[in-house]
């Protein structure tokens, strides 16, 4: 790798992967805590991501989201690769503008809901699309009413987060991503915040999102979720692919000592 060029190059769309990961690479200071990972999701495929903590899971997303800046590898969205540059101390975007562009076809729901508490559930969830997307305002409010109804949690649209359970607030995060319009879903342990009996309701949601068609890839210790949902499993460990397949496969026959040891523990 060059120290002078660009590691990552824009490129245009070409019906590639609706994600495609290769050999991507993090540090933070001496850790290194993604070691190569490569991965392809395509159009309508739910991938869940599985791994202890510490095994880089939720580096991994926030790379794909450019929340966290690889230090190498390529990241491509619907075929366009993130342009990155190797800078004075870092890896840095070339140009911060398409970052923000392929953002746009990204959501993301994070585990602590990240909703801003000074605005209600409705200002939430028409906050991108308004003033990032530059959208029509009341097309806006129209869609958010639906999505709001989609989750389940449409009475609550003149709330305020602190108002809702943890699983209305993440209902209402679901919904704030979607509202982007976006071509590929990232979940970061999105029932990991959550009390046990409200997990099933957020779940709910996530299954019918991907009997949608959508473009899923979950961050989750759910193993139900994982087996019944998933297209693909990745198991990560340590920074690296330790298995993949399909739920069936992976499950029934895991190949891994570390992937048997892993499903053991969450039994």
């Amino acid at each position: 790798m060059s120290d002078r060029g660009t590691i990552l190059t824009a490129d245009n769309k070409n019906g590639m992967a609706a994600v495609s990961v290769k050999d991507l690479r993090k540090c933070f200071g001496p850790l290194e805590v993604l070691k190569g990972i490569s991965l392809e999701a395509q159009e309508g495929e739910v991938i869940s991501i599985l791994g202890s903590s510490g095994s880089g899971k939720s580096t991994m997303l926030r790379c794909i989201n450019m929340l966290e800046v690889p230090d190498s590898g390529e990241i491509r969205i619907g075929g366009e690769m993130f342009a990155l540059k190797k800078g004075r101390h870092k890896t840095e975007p070339t140009d911060r503008r398409q970052v923000d562009r392929l953002r746009e076809h990204i959501g993301m729901v994070f585990q602590s809901f990240n909703l801003w508490s000074h605005m209600t559930i409705l200002e939430n969830v028409i906050e991108a699309p308004v003033h990032v997307q530059k959208r029509n305002r009341a097309e806006c409010i129209e869609e958010a009413e639906a999505l709001l109804e989609r989750v389940g949690i449409a009475d609550k649209r003149n709330f305020y987060p602190a108002h809702l359970s943890g699983g209305q607030q993440q209902r209402a995060a679901i919904a704030r991503a979607l509202a982007q319009r976006p071509k590929v879903m990232l979940f970061d342990e999105p029932t990991s915040a959550l009390d046990p009996e409200l997990v099933g309701e957020v779940l709910k949601v996530m299954r019918f999102l991907a009997e949608e068609g959508r473009t899923m890839l979950v961050v989750t210790h759910e193993m139900a979720f994982a087996r019944d949902v998933s297209s693909k499993v990745v198991f990560l460990h340590k920074g690296v692919v330790e298995e993949e397949g399909a739920p069936d496969e992976i499950f029934r026959n895991p190949k891994s000592d570390r992937f048997k040891q892993f499903l053991s523990n969450e039994r």
